[in-house]
């Protein structure tokens, strides 16, 4: 647009930034019920679907952290 201001690589890193910061907080809060879903179950409740929504969420924000590391140190 001008020489200045890269419009088109700011949105990129406004999305970037919105996913990787609260984007892995969010998913870690859900990982973070689904285990307070499984520990304070029903007697005759079913624990295994909250410590897979669980693992899943955990082991997405794993992944998230290691790539941002990844990319970071690689430069």
């Amino acid at each position: 647009m001008n020489d200045y201001l890269d419009l088109d690589i700011l949105w990129k890193v406004l999305v970037t930034g919105l996913a990787g910061g609260a984007g892995l907080v969010a998913v870690y809060a859900l990982g973070l019920a689904g285990l307070s879903a499984a520990a304070g179950r029903r007697p005759g409740g079913h624990r295994l679907p909250g410590l897979l929504l669980a693992g899943t969420c955990f082991l997405i924000v794993a992944a998230g952290v290691g790539m941002g590391l990844y990319l970071m140190l690689s430069r």
